[in-house]
């Protein structure tokens, strides 16, 4: 909620850093699976192993919320997809499950505020993990993608420029 709060005020200091994003990446991961147990396998694989310039924070944020949202609406026992791979000048970080999946009618506005697909049932969650991901995306100049089916699951893919400034 800080960040949100500090993103739409315009008060986030950006501090560009050289931050080895595989390790950085892998970090988090290893950490929601050791929070998650065994109740979902979290699988991470890697194609840049590179520094970039970045601030760590918004990235941080980026790779959190997608992955808890992948392990929130996947069944138990489920696998969850994490990839790095780069592209010339950004790299691409891909967040795929094989949960419950996205209405089409729901996903244009899941980056707003507090909206949640209609088909989250009793899955408890405030609808802002995507709005915080879009707003770390934008200040680290990046774009993100999301594609969806009911009952497949969902795939997000965040593309950064290698050297990210403050924008």
């Amino acid at each position: 909620m800080l960040f949100l709060a500090q993103s739409e005020s315009n008060s986030l200091n950006f501090s560009s850093e050289s931050l080895y994003i595989e390790q950085f990446i892998e970090h988090i991961v290893e950490e929601f699976q050791a929070t998650d147990g065994e109740a979902h396998k979290l699988l991470f694989e890697s194609y840049f192993a590179d520094a970039v310039m970045t601030d760590p924070r918004p990235l941080r944020q980026i790779v959190a919320n997608l992955i808890s949202n992948a392990i929130k609406y996947s069944p138990t026992g489920s696998e969850v997809y994490v990839t790095l791979d780069n592209s010339g000048e950004q790299y691409t970080l891909t967040v795929q499950d094989h949960g419950i999946g996205i209405p089409e009618k729901d996903q244009a506005r899941l980056f707003s505020a507090f909206q949640r697909g209609s088909n989250v049932g009793a899955v408890s969650g405030t609808g802002l993990g995507l709005v915080i991901v879009q707003q770390a995306v934008d200040l680290l100049g990046g774009s993100v993608h999301l594609e969806s089916q009911v009952g497949v699951g969902t795939t997000i893919t965040v593309h950064i420029p290698i050297t990210a400034g403050g924008g």
